[in-house]
């Protein structure tokens, strides 16, 4: 009797566990398919991010107003506009905003002389692109007079820079030079060496000075001149000697200021002594022994 009552328990015992077992095995069950379910709505939620129409630019992006879809930063001698017209070399094709090889559009706003490097960064809602441009540094302007509107500036890196990128925004603190580009001085035939002279000799006679430097005449690269704010200065030959016969500004200027007469300029072209020279009819000169 009590053999078949410990079979009996034994056996309900083992109908409990198999119970069990079948309700983990449905619960294991329910949870792959609910994961299931979950990873296809990831799937398809992913699916329907990466179709949505913010990802993709309108047809007429290059004709809708800067700000709205492209934004040009750091810009100061290149035009949006011309920035904008090497952008629609590049056609830019009809999928998502991150399959867009945006390397080739920046390739071709390289192109342009005064633009060093592009850098473009891709937005999402709305889809947008802004374009950072790094330009070279312009130190020279040429213009053929005084008064003349500015026909080609240059960079440090002696790059030209045409008039189609002129005039240059007042941010850039240049020298100005005069040249016909012909005679001999054709500034289109300039190297890097003889711009960061010009540069240097513009911010020396500042530095001597104490004044600013409206212009270097080299119209006649024999005879070279220089225009501060208060007088002319004759340089003469621009030579190795130049940069150590300049050094004289600084005492003769005071010596101006007592004379009575109005001066045609100061003349810096002798090596051994300077000389003031007199605007008047008999062309008087004054000279002075340089200071040593």
């Amino acid at each position: 009797m009590t053999e078949e009552i410990s079979v009996e328990r034994k056996m309900k015992q083992l109908k409990l566990r198999r119970k069990a077992r079948r309700g983990e095995i449905a619960v294991r069950r329910f949870y792959k398919f609910v994961r299931f379910i979950i990873i296809l709505a990831i799937f398809y939620l992913i699916y329907r991010l990466s179709i949505m129409h913010y990802w993709y630019f309108p047809s007429n992006i290059y004709n809708e107003p800067l700000g709205k879809h492209i934004e040009i930063l750091g810009n100061k001698i290149v035009p949006s506009n011309r920035i904008l017209s090497g952008m629609k070399k590049y056609k830019l094709p009809h999928k998502p905003l991150y399959m867009i090889n945006i390397s080739q559009m920046a390739n071709e706003i390289e192109k342009l002389t005064p633009v060093k490097r592009v850098y473009i960064r891709r937005f999402w809602m709305p889809a947008r692109l802004t374009i950072m441009v790094e330009e070279i540094t312009p130190i020279l302007t040429i213009a053929p007079s005084e008064d003349a509107p500015d026909i080609a500036a240059f960079a440090y890196t002696g790059e030209l820079i045409s008039r189609d990128y002129l005039p240059l925004s007042k941010d850039f603190k240049t020298a100005r030079i005069l040249s016909y580009g012909t005679k001999g001085d054709d500034y289109e035939k300039w190297d890097k060496e003889k711009i960061l002279d010009l540069y240097k000799l513009s911010k020396k006679l500042e530095e001597y000075s104490g004044e600013k430097v409206l212009y270097i005449d080299l119209r006649n690269p024999h005879n070279a001149f220089a225009q501060l704010e208060s007088v002319k200065l004759r340089l003469g030959e621009i030579d190795p000697s130049l940069f150590e016969r300049i050094k004289a500004i600084n005492p003769i200027l005071p010596e101006i200021k007592q004379l009575d007469k109005k001066v045609k300029y100061i003349d810096l072209s002798w090596k051994d002594s300077k000389y003031i020279k007199l605007d008047n009819q008999q062309q008087h000169q004054v000279q002075m022994e340089e200071n040593n």
